[in-house]
């Protein structure tokens, strides 16, 4: 056993040993232990491109997340789909070529959709390689986001825009409307042609073909009835109808694209049961834009015919699935329509006129309409006076006058067929008229008040133009009032005698002669005054409520 040997402390040995030493340098193992190690280098996965192609490549998601997400899905696809939807919205709003349109929507439609679930597929692997290969998590996660944006749009798009129109574009694409198509039927005599219905694909060219047909060349008018329809075919309609300077005249509801027919017409003619509806075009989309275009498109043409901007202004503002119907007053004010007559005077016809052209003057008046519906025959039997007299060679004025014959048959039921509140506006009507004619012209001659009193009707020719236009609005609710559930009784002698104390005797039947068509008086004859007949008719409203009722009524009996 080895010791250590022994040595003196006092020794310089001694001092040598116990001298400060310089370190002995670690071992291996430990130096190893103490250096930085290094940060393990994170291998990335080789992008590998398919074999097969550049399709599948992007399918498989081999493509890099910049050229699948911006190349082939922002790029490619976007465009594509912005550009179809454009494409089934002008079908809507224009509706040129539908039939062509429709085959193109149904062949690229389902195109589209597998362009888009290519692009969406390859480009939602590619996110998730680059996610795998440690990419930026931002990038990653943003593209997955829009990702599942674009899915759920492709996938309204179908729902919502694609399956529901399928059975129409499938009918488009056989030459078949789904909205349907007009009707046209030209009257007998070839003057008068209707439009009913929706105006539908083909619509367009049917009427321009109807009116340069040989039965249509005494074509004098178009009457309109429709809710509307294609706006494009509706724009070649108005392009016939100004192409012919044909006169349009609605005779019903006339809304949305049918205005534009209508608004075509020289001259425009708004028949008393007749209303022009206007409001947005509509194009079967959600693309706020392609609405947005479709309406400026609208605006241009309803500029191009002659709407005021402030009448564009209001049909734009009203939704596609309400509708503006504009009061006539307003019309009237645009000189959209021709003014409603004032007076029972009609727009006489040119000299040489036939039968049917009276016809036809009379029918665009709302109180002779009015007065036809009340009793069907009046305007023919009007028009045949109106007819005879101007072919004796009447004047104008005559002409209208002998209008109010068969007018006079019917006053009596008018005015013991409406209500209190009526025939009192009447009473009263026929005050002010005996006042504005009780003066005679001079002394010794007969008062025009007495001829209107005794029935004869050319007087009323001498009433101001304001007293006449009272009486055809008069005219005009009685007629389109509600007729009683009972007609009148004759008059008791209990309320004949009620009426000679209360009013005076003279009180009954009064003014029962008013419509009587009597023939002329005689250049020398000279009538009572009329001021008795005035005065009592203002001592009415003094009366008691019922007493003034019963007075108002058996005015117009006769003992």
């Amino acid at each position: 056993m080895n010791q250590r040997p022994y040595i003196d402390p006092t020794s310089a040995a001694a001092e040598s040993l116990n001298a400060p030493r310089e370190p002995e340098p670690p071992a291996a193992w430990e130096q190893a232990s103490h250096r930085p190690r290094p940060q393990p280098v994170k291998a990335r996965r080789p992008v590998r491109v398919s074999q097969t192609g550049y399709f599948k490549a992007h399918w498989l998601g081999e493509h890099s997340l910049v050229r699948s997400y911006w190349l082939n899905n922002f790029l490619v696809a976007t465009p594509l789909a912005t550009g179809l939807t454009g494409l089934m919205s002008w079908i809507s709003v224009k509706g040129d070529s539908l039939q062509v349109s429709a085959i193109v929507v149904l062949i690229g439609f389902p195109l589209l959709i597998a362009l888009n679930v290519w692009c969406l597929v390859g480009a939602w692997r590619s996110a998730r390689n680059y996610l795998h290969d440690h990419g930026s998590a931002l990038w990653g996660w943003l593209a997955r986001i829009s990702l599942v944006i674009g899915t759920l749009q492709l996938a309204a798009s179908v729902l919502f825009g694609f399956v529901p129109s399928l059975g129409e574009y499938w009918q488009m694409a056989r030459g078949i409307d789904p909205i349907g198509q007009a009707k046209f039927t030209l009257s007998p005599d070839g003057r008068t042609l209707r439009l009913e219905g929706v105006i539908g694909m083909g619509d367009g060219e049917r009427l321009r073909a109807l009116m340069a047909s040989e039965p249509a060349q005494g074509l004098k008018r178009v009457e309109l009835v429709s809710p509307g329809g294609r706006v494009r075919e509706a724009e070649r309609m108005a392009d016939a109808m100004k192409a012919r300077h044909q006169e349009a005249r609605a005779v019903g509801t006339c809304a949305s694209a049918c205005t534009l027919v209508f608004l075509a017409g020289e001259p425009r003619h708004l028949a008393p049961e007749g209303q022009l509806g206007f409001h947005r075009a509509s194009t079967g989309t959600y693309n706020p834009v392609f609405e947005e275009l479709a309406n400026q498109e609208l605006a241009k043409t309803y500029r191009r015919l002659g709407l005021p901007q402030t009448m564009i202004d209001k049909t734009l503002a009203t939704p596609s699935r309400s509708m503006w119907f504009v009061p006539r007053e307003e019309l009237q004010a645009y000189a959209l329509i021709a003014p409603s007559p004032r007076t029972m005077a009609v727009a006489l016809p040119a000299a040489g006129a036939s039968l049917v052209d009276f016809d036809d003057a009379l029918r665009i008046h709302p109180v002779w309409m009015a007065l036809e519906r009340r009793n069907a025959g009046t305007i023919e039997a009007v028009a045949k006076r109106m007819h005879a007299a101007r072919a004796t060679g009447a004047s104008d004025e005559d002409v209208q006058s002998a209008a109010l014959a068969p007018l006079a048959a019917q006053m009596p039921a008018l005015v013991q067929g409406t209500d209190g509140q009526l025939r009192r506006r009447y009473v009263q009507l026929v005050s002010d008229q005996l006042k504005a004619l009780r003066t005679p012209a001079q002394p010794g001659t007969r008062p025009g008040c007495r001829d209107l009193l005794d029935g004869r009707l050319a007087a009323r020719d001498k009433l101001p133009v304001e007293l006449q236009a009272r009486e055809a609005a008069w005219l005009l609710d009685a007629a389109t009032g509600t007729p009683p559930r009972w007609q009148p009784k004759p008059p008791s002698p209990i309320e004949i005698e009620v009426l000679d104390r209360s009013v005076g005797s003279a009180a009954m039947g009064m003014l029962s002669r008013l419509w009587v068509d009597a023939p002329a008086a005689p250049p020398t004859a000279v009538g009572a005054s009329c001021d008795p007949v005035i005065a009592m008719l203002d001592r009415l409203p003094s009366q008691s409520p019922a007493r003034r009722e019963l007075a108002e009524r058996l005015l117009f009996h006769s003992r």
